[in-house]
């Protein structure tokens, strides 16, 4: 565990149907891990997660439970309509993905497979050239939108205000969401 102090919500009751989320909220919410890798939210954290979720992704809104988010300012979470199915929401990529399994299994697969669950391939050089901790509130974001064509390399990375982030792409993923596949697109324009 790299910081904070487990700070579970107050009844969890609710959560134990869900297969390992109130062990896991119990245990590690309020925590960071993997050098900032990898965070389990309070039940405010995760209030403040529902609302940057929804900017992006209003069809979800009413859906979403979001437990934890990674460096690149992902959103994982429980689609509570849906049997409390695992998504993968993300800003960079205006993508919402199902994940298979529970929460235990999640964890497993982030354990055996870091690149894929976490992109730790790409942490690994951005936080050797950016050894600092991230401020509470921020993620590390593509500067140009992977939907908009900008590349997942290091270079296309920078530390920005989660809400500026979500908010942004948001608008953004709002504008191009239904275009047909290589649409041109001749200028943005963010108001």
């Amino acid at each position: 565990m790299d910081s904070g102090e487990p700070s579970p919500p107050a009844d969890v009751t609710p959560l134990r149907q869900v297969p390992g989320l109130a062990e896991l909220v119990v245990l590690a919410a309020g925590c960071s891990f993997g050098d900032g890798v990898l965070r389990v939210f309070t039940e405010d954290e995760a209030r403040r997660a529902q609302g940057l979720a929804n900017l992006m992704f209003p069809e979800w809104a009413p859906r979403l439970r979001p437990f934890a988010q990674d460096w690149l300012g992902r959103l994982y979470a429980l689609d509570l309509h849906r049997g409390a199915l695992l998504l993968l929401l993300e800003p960079g990529s205006g993508g919402v993905f199902e994940l298979d399994g529970t929460i235990p299994d999640l964890f497993d697969q982030i354990v055996d497979d870091p690149d894929t669950f976490l992109a730790l391939d790409l942490f690994t050089p951005w936080r050797a050239a950016h050894p600092e901790p991230l401020p509470t509130g921020t993620c590390v974001g593509f500067k140009t939108p992977l939907f908009l064509g900008g590349d997942g390399t290091v270079e296309n990375l920078e530390v920005i205000d989660e809400e500026v982030y979500w908010s942004v792409h948001g608008q953004l993923w709002a504008q191009v969401k239904d275009l047909p596949p290589g649409t041109p697109i001749s200028g943005v324009e963010i108001s």
